[in-house]
């Protein structure tokens, strides 16, 4: 994604969006209050394209579940059942006192030849967010990483930290997420950490908050970060939707998008909880604001 010179752009939506997939039907665990909301879209070993959405609202809490499709331009991808649940014996969404299931927001990153899925898992036994990790050699079946403690988690906190996802920046592998520290003068903000094989996390920084993007609890929701032309652009979503408002940042620093400051700030683009794919030249993006209760692509251009 990244070229050698520097050239300042802007992310522009390229014509009108398709649907790929759609609110399913859960059978005993459908609930009618139920909504598409965080998302992973990916390509596995064979050409097929991957949609893994967490599902909230269901009888049992959150889940994954997932369509495939032949390309990213095709509509209508084949639903093809629930992709994941909590395992609570991995340590994942234990601290619930209402016993719900949680588990949320897939993003998937290639590390030699390996799929990796970063997704949060709600609350440990301390009361912390977790990140966790399942791997898959070909992008279809995933398996859950376990630590020595026998847990998928790879790190976790800041608070509820939710909403990962990762890219290669130099040696590092950098991860994005949302923490939401209740009390604190802006409570959700984008963190950062950077490890060298997904598994061994640094300590977390913030990296962006607050500015014309709010300040408020759900003001710095599925950050995704670009890196194009020498610049890094961060996608970061408000949740006070519909209609649906992403804020987007450029940084010549992948680890400063403002602090409480609009130094970088570009404006917004419409489009919730994004993922940025690129196939040859030509790139899309994805979002969960959909009338029909699922998600849609739109292709994506690059203004200078």
């Amino acid at each position: 994604m990244a070229g050698d010179k520097k050239v300042p752009r802007k992310p522009v939506i390229d014509g009108e969006p398709w649907h790929i997939g759609g609110n399913p039907d859960l059978g005993d665990l459908h609930d009618d209050e139920q909504e598409v909301v965080d998302h992973a879209v990916f390509q596995s070993d064979d050409g097929r394209w991957h949609l893994w959405a967490c599902i909230r609202g269901t009888k049992i809490g959150r889940l994954l579940y997932r369509w495939e499709g032949r390309s990213l331009e095709q509509r209508d991808w084949e639903p093809r059942g629930i992709a994941m649940r909590v395992d609570r014996s991995c340590g994942e969404s234990i601290d619930e006192p209402d016993g719900r299931e949680w588990i949320q927001a897939p993003h998937v990153i290639v590390k030699d030849g390996v799929h990796h899925m970063l997704y949060g898992a709600h609350m440990t036994e301390m009361g912390d967010g977790q990140v966790c990790l399942a791997t898959s050699p070909d992008g279809r079946d995933f398996t859950r990483y376990k630590n020595a403690d026998g847990y998928s988690r790879v790190f976790q906190g800041p608070a509820e930290s939710r909403d990962p996802m990762a890219v290669k920046i130099g040696e590092l592998y950098h991860c994005y997420y949302t923490g939401h520290d209740v009390g604190k003068p802006a409570p959700c903000k984008i963190y950062c950490r950077t490890s060298p094989d997904l598994i061994e996390w640094s300590d977390f920084r913030d990296v962006s908050w607050g500015g014309s993007g709010g300040r408020g609890n759900w003001d710095a929701e599925c950050p995704f970060v670009v890196h194009l032309d020498g610049y890094y652009y961060l996608f970061r979503t408000s949740w006070y939707w519909p209609p649906a408002v992403t804020h987007v940042y450029r940084s010549e620093d992948p680890l400063d998008f403002g602090l409480d400051d609009d130094s970088k700030y570009l404006g917004t683009i419409r489009v919730s909880a994004p993922e940025v794919m690129q196939v040859g030249d030509q790139y899309y993006i994805s979002t969960v604001e959909d009338l029909q209760g699922g998600v849609q692509v739109a292709k994506l251009k690059w203004e200078t």
